[in-house]
């Protein structure tokens, strides 16, 4: 029993810590940046996702200029001796893209690539600290838009993101009690009686069966929910 104590008590503070590690790292991204700054970051990065690679590659050359000179290979940039590879995708790069990137300038004079994305896993930062030959940096969107963005005077153009629209208490009762639920009711309620009748303790049964039967008379009466015959 202690033995299980300790294990268990091993676990939940390895847990407790990274998540406490995980959410302090995502409050140091955001620090200095305003609640605009922010959703300028964001912004950016629902841009990018709508672009191709050789877009974001146009993009990326154009916002350089006129500070860097910049050299377009197949999906990346170099500067000198630093390479820049936009990975904008709706899934959170993994270790995959990072050793990919690697991989892309490990024979070469290159001597660092940074990598911008919108999100990156812990595995992708894991394999970016154990390559040592070459210096590997992934900036997220809040990180991009701190060290690259913003001091390049980078902004996109305005994503708008449609609010999807919450429903009400009554579009839930339009569906429970709409005329088509009838036939589903009354067949509760018959397998409850025929349930009652064999079960022990059929009070339950009964009540339940009163219940669905109500329902089904309002379901099939009531023109409140029946306005629209549409399921949702």
């Amino acid at each position: 029993n202690t033995a299980l104590i300790l294990i268990f008590s091993f676990v939940l503070t390895f847990c407790i810590c990274g998540l406490y590690y995980f959410i302090n790292k995502k409050m140091l991204e955001k620090k200095n940046l305003t609640d605009n700054e922010l959703k300028q970051a964001n912004n950016i990065s629902n841009y990018f996702l709508l672009c191709t690679k050789q877009e974001i590659l146009k993009i990326f050359s154009n916002m350089l200029l006129p500070k860097y000179q910049s050299k377009q290979k197949s999906d990346y940039l170099i500067i000198n001796d630093i390479a820049i590879r936009p990975l904008y995708y709706s899934t959170t790069i993994t270790d995959k893209e990072v050793l990919e990137s690697y991989a892309k300038i490990k024979n070469t004079p290159i001597k660092k690539i940074v990598i911008c994305c919108q999100n990156a896993s812990a595995s992708a930062e894991k394999i970016a600290n154990i390559i040592t030959e070459k210096e590997v940096i992934i900036l997220n969107e809040f990180n991009s838009y701190k060290n690259l963005y913003k001091p390049l005077n980078f902004q996109a153009p305005k994503v708008e993101i449609k609010k999807k629209k919450r429903k009400k208490i009554n579009d839930y009762f339009a569906v429970a009690f709409n005329k088509k639920r009838t036939k589903n009711y009354i067949t509760i309620s018959v397998i409850m009686l025929f349930g009652s009748l064999i079960m022990r303790y059929n009070l339950y049964y009964i009540i339940s069966a009163s219940f669905s039967i109500a329902f089904a008379l309002y379901s099939h009466f009531n023109k409140r929910y029946n306005k629209q015959n549409k399921l949702v």
